[in-house]
């Protein structure tokens, strides 16, 4: 179960990266950095196997969170108060890893689903804008 717990902690760090809501290299930059944290700390905690599972789960949540900032901000004009939900999230996410880790795994399922979703809308739109050629 320890590695569910190196698992857990990667991707609230890369929530905690993800507020920026960055786009373009700046986005890459910033998850990069995540994905060294969370090599860092998985490193720290539990060896070679934490640390990938740490920058696996920094990567995804980075990529994933800095997505759904980065279109909010665009919508709203301010992505500070989703900043701070965001950031309360991955708190909430550091003590279900920490205390049951069972759960990190549909954290993990609900980040990936909401990032194929997003994925598939955003298609949609660019779709529907090429018809209107």
């Amino acid at each position: 179960m320890d590695v569910l717990t190196e698992l857990g902690i990667g991707i609230a760090i890369g929530m905690l990266a993800g507020t920026t809501g960055l786009h373009g290299s700046a986005r890459g930059r910033m998850t990069l950095l995540a994905a060294v944290i969370g090599l860092i700390a998985g490193f720290l905690l539990d060896g070679p196997v934490g640390a990938l599972l740490a920058l696996a789960g920094a990567v995804v949540g980075c990529l994933i969170v800095s997505d759904v900032v980065s279109g909010a901000g665009r919508r709203e004009g301010s992505s500070g108060a989703l900043g701070f939900l965001v950031g309360i999230a991955a708190l909430v996410v550091i003590a279900i890893s920490l205390l049951l880790p069972v759960l990190v795994i549909p954290i993990l399922l609900a980040l990936v689903w909401l990032g194929v979703s997003r994925h598939r809308r955003a298609q949609k739109k660019h779709a529907g804008l090429r018809v209107l050629r």
